[in-house]
């Protein structure tokens, strides 16, 4: 199961990274009318919420300042324009996710997890667990980008 997994998250990824290539600065940071957030908030959450969920429930380092993840968890808002630095931080990320979670996961990084009542009322209890969430996770915020896409 956990290779199925791992395809469905790679396929996510890029498939946010795809549908984000040659947006600019202005179209990645713009809040539409009826939204609470923008589209490098959404991918920026996306990526501070799979680190959160696999390596921080398991004791791991996320690798992300605090600052950081602050503006990107779960209840936050975007409250400045996001610059190109960060955008390209956040790809970079994204990008290299999958080639360094595998490495991680032979190196058997992911014994013991901190349970978590996520706010979908599914408790992570283990690696899979997490990664059948942020799955899942990237099916409803890609949804909201590809909504906040066809508002541009």
């Amino acid at each position: 199961m956990i290779d199925a997994e791992l395809k469905m998250l790679s396929t996510s990824i890029n498939n946010v990274l795809h549908k984000i290539e040659g947006l600019s600065k202005q179209q990645l940071n713009d809040i539409p009318k009826g939204f609470s957030n923008n589209i490098i908030w959404n991918v920026g959450h996306l990526l501070v919420t799979q680190k959160l969920l696999i390596y921080g429930l398991s004791g791991n380092n996320i690798d992300l300042k605090d600052d950081f993840v602050a503006h990107y968890k779960k209840g936050s808002k975007p409250l400045y324009k996001v610059e190109y630095d960060e955008i390209n931080f956040i790809k970079t990320q994204l990008k290299e996710f999958i080639k360094n979670f595998k490495k991680d996961i032979s190196k058997q990084l992911f014994k013991e997890y901190q349970i978590y009542p996520t706010s979908y009322n599914f408790e992570i209890t283990n690696f899979n667990e997490a990664l059948v969430m942020v799955n899942l996770h990237y099916g409803l915020h890609f949804s909201t980008i590809l909504k906040l896409l066809k508002t541009i």
